[in-house]
């Protein structure tokens, strides 16, 4: 079945033209996915109409150079809870479902606004949402979100090719993670085309870390990598004491799940850090070992085959070890390979 049927996609041009007051969200803790398809979408309506992006929380550092970046408003109810409950449309782009706005959740479910998801997460949550766009097989919301302009004939701007360009990079790793498909560089190479300077996207990406983020990232490398050779599985832990002492921000950890992955023989790699009162749990992985069933099963979370997350309300140490007594079960179909 085609992903943008031109029924729904007819009905939601027709919605948008009429609607007064647009509001785009995206799921807590902001990356390049969410915060590229969120200000591709609020570049193009913008002139349009009254529209506004309304994230849960603060956003990272490393994205704030992106066209419209400094418009975003962050969440609080006593200043903008009335924007979501009096707009005519949301977008919910790249989460699949409400919990993953945290605070935001319940007035988003409560406004009688027609809300439409744009997302590649699975199995997304049907019951608020009158139109879903989902796509596990997408490489990122970007990708789809590019679809979309494509399927509702919206023309994409520089600002909105620079931003569905950095969701690209950022989701698929520079193109090199196992979700990078056809289609993805079918959109990558369109965009591309336009005059956006890619290597200038690439440099704000990976080479405009502070001091503390490179110093951090150091430290984790030599003193909280563990490595289990026999389980092909390696993990990160982080305490935020630990974290201050490098002058943490949002964001300065992300990627950082990825780099055991570096490993030849690691295939999984888990990464645990306590945060705003939570342990936050992030699970990546080689090839067809799939890590989302482990997130959904004992982390509270949910993903990707190769990319997942989850969260804990217990002590960090409690945690890591119920991972480490874990590994013996969990990994047994990439032991002894």
């Amino acid at each position: 079945m085609e992903l943008f049927e031109k029924k729904s996609v007819e009905e939601i041009k027709d919605l948008l033209d009429k609607a007064k007051k647009v509001v785009i969200t995206a799921h807590l803790n902001p990356d390049g996915d969410a915060l590229g398809s969120s200000l591709a979408l609020y570049n193009y309506l913008k002139d349009k109409k009254e529209c506004c992006v309304i994230l849960p929380n603060n956003i990272p550092d490393t994205f704030k150079w992106m066209p419209g970046c400094n418009e975003i408003l962050i969440y609080n109810h006593d200043e903008n809870a009335a924007k979501v409950s009096e707009a005519d449309m949301i977008f919910a782009l790249d989460y699949n479902t409400s919990s993953r706005v945290d605070k935001m959740q319940k007035v988003l479910e409560d406004s009688p606004a027609v809300k439409v998801m744009i997302d590649h997460h699975p199995n997304p949550q049907r019951e608020i949402f009158k139109y879903i766009f989902s796509d596990p097989e997408a490489a990122a919301t970007c990708e789809l979100l590019y679809l979309f302009f494509e399927a509702c004939g919206f023309e994409v701007s520089n600002d909105s090719a620079i931003c569905l360009f950095t969701g690209l990079t950022t989701d698929t790793g520079c193109f090199q993670f196992n979700c990078t498909g056809q289609r993805t560089f079918e959109v990558a190479s369109k965009l591309a085309a336009m005059p956006i300077d890619r290597a200038e996207i690439i440099h704000h990406i990976y080479d405009s870390y502070s001091e503390g983020r490179m110093r951090l990232q150091g430290y984790v490398l030599s003193r909280k990598m563990v490595v289990f050779e026999k389980y092909h599985t390696a993990y990160i832990m982080l305490t935020k004491a630990e974290a201050d002492k490098f002058d943490y921000r949002v964001g300065d950890t992300e990627g950082f799940v990825n780099l055991p992955l570096s490993i030849e023989h690691v295939k999984f790699s888990a990464f645990f850090m306590e945060r705003d009162g939570i342990i936050r749990c992030s699970f990546r992985s080689k090839g067809g070992f799939k890590v989302n069933t482990i997130a959904e099963r004992y982390f509270n979370g949910g993903g990707h085959d190769n990319a997942a997350g989850g969260k804990s309300f217990k002590p960090l140490e409690e945690v890591v070890k119920r991972f480490v007594s874990l590994l013996p079960k969990i990994t047994k179909e990439i032991q002894d390979k």
